[in-house]
């Protein structure tokens, strides 16, 4: 919301300059000109210009253009480090300053965090954080700087370390939703989708809940990827009161269309993480000489279409000790892919020139990394 101050410093209506922007036909200026500009700026100086750029660059229709160019463009890598202590941004784009750029978490009743708080997941440039200590959660836009706060009285569950999460649009309602995943009372898996807008008005209740009978999950990396209508975690099935199980490393999915819990093969039996590329599903996995190997499924979920890209090689001390390499974003071109190793350090690897740079090593151990796009997406 602009302030006071703010609106004092339009441009008169009257002004030269303003008559001269006057004079840019309006589809020109909106869908050439100013949705070519970083939402940060958009949001701090150019609404400021004049009225008639306020109420433009407010519009759903303009912060739709802004989000649309901004999703395709490819060559825009923004990532988020969360800590106990604040929210570190850094932009890795071609041309952009790599000097960090630092956020405090919302307010919060204890005025302190003991540990980090939960990344839920991230889309539309909007970031969900839960904060377990005061049963909160917030929707977080790091482009305009913008909270919203919202009760979380039915996730206590989250205490516990092993759960799956997804934030992001149902794509049978378009609407923001956030799914949580866990093994609940009893053995099943549960899966429960919320939407905000009605969680907002203080009805925690989900609006969809899916079981799968006999079966228990430890996920690999709880923040879910989407692709063809469904959400997607790494996993291994583990033993529920059977005295002779054979684990398995699978691609739990959340079909939302159908409403089922389903499975799809791992290539390898290895502790291993899944990401999105071009369309098709991808998982990192460290094989039993300590290489990682990067393979993408070619025919959504056929195990016999899962195809070796390429290793990922660290060279002796690279990722000496790494167990699992959380994917951030590729390179327009796929040569670079940025990776999470173990919570400890953010690291670009080129497959052309094998080689690692050193992105961020992390200030502590709670410490999670998840990429975003620039965005006007309001957060509420």
């Amino acid at each position: 919301m602009a302030t006071t101050t703010e609106e004092n410093r339009n441009i008169p209506a009257d002004s030269p300059r303003c008559e001269i922007l006057s004079r840019i036909p309006a589809d020109l200026l909106r869908d050439e000109i100013l949705s070519r500009i970083p939402a940060t700026d958009l949001f701090r100086i150019f609404r400021l210009v004049s009225r008639q750029w306020r109420r433009l660059i407010s519009s759903p229709e303009f912060i739709q253009i802004h989000l649309k160019r901004s999703t395709a463009d490819e060559t825009q890598i923004r990532i988020i480090i969360a800590d106990p202590t604040a929210m570190t941004y850094y932009n890795y784009a071609p041309g952009a300053t790599k000097d960090p750029r630092f956020y405090p978490y919302p307010p919060s009743s204890s005025h302190r965090y003991d540990s980090c708080p939960i990344i839920l997941g991230s889309c539309d440039g909007l970031i969900c954080l839960y904060e377990g200590a005061n049963q909160r959660f917030s929707v977080f836009n790091p482009s305009m700087n913008r909270y919203e706060l919202r009760l979380a009285d039915k996730f206590r569950w989250l205490f516990l370390t092993n759960y799956a999460s997804w934030f992001g649009r149902n794509p049978c309602t378009g609407e923001y939703v956030l799914v949580i995943g866990s093994r609940l009372q009893g053995s099943h898996v549960d899966i429960r989708v919320y939407e905000l807008k009605t969680h907002a008005a203080r009805k925690s209740r989900s609006i969809i809940h899916q079981k799968k009978h006999g079966r228990d999950y430890k996920y690999f990396d709880p923040v879910g990827k989407f692709l063809h209508g469904a959400l997607h975690w790494a996993a291994c099935t583990q033993p529920m009161n059977e005295p002779h199980f054979e684990k398995k490393h699978v691609i739990v999915a959340y079909d939302f269309g159908k409403n089922e819990i389903l499975e799809i093969p791992a290539p390898r039996e290895f502790p291993f993480t899944v990401g999105v590329v071009d369309e098709c599903l991808f998982v990192i996995f460290g094989n039993a000489a300590q290489v990682f190997e990067l393979w993408t499924m070619r025919e959504y979920g056929v195990k016999e279409s899962w195809t070796k890209y390429a290793n990922i090689e660290g060279g002796t001390e690279g990722f000496k000790y790494t167990q699992l390499l959380v994917p951030l974003a590729f390179s327009s071109d796929r040569d670079e892919l940025i990776v999470d190793a173990d919570r400890k350090k953010v690291v670009k690897y080129s497959f052309k020139e094998k080689k690692i740079t050193l992105l961020k090593n992390h200030d502590s151990r709670e410490s999670i990394a998840i990429s975003y796009v620039d965005s006007l997406v309001p957060a509420k």
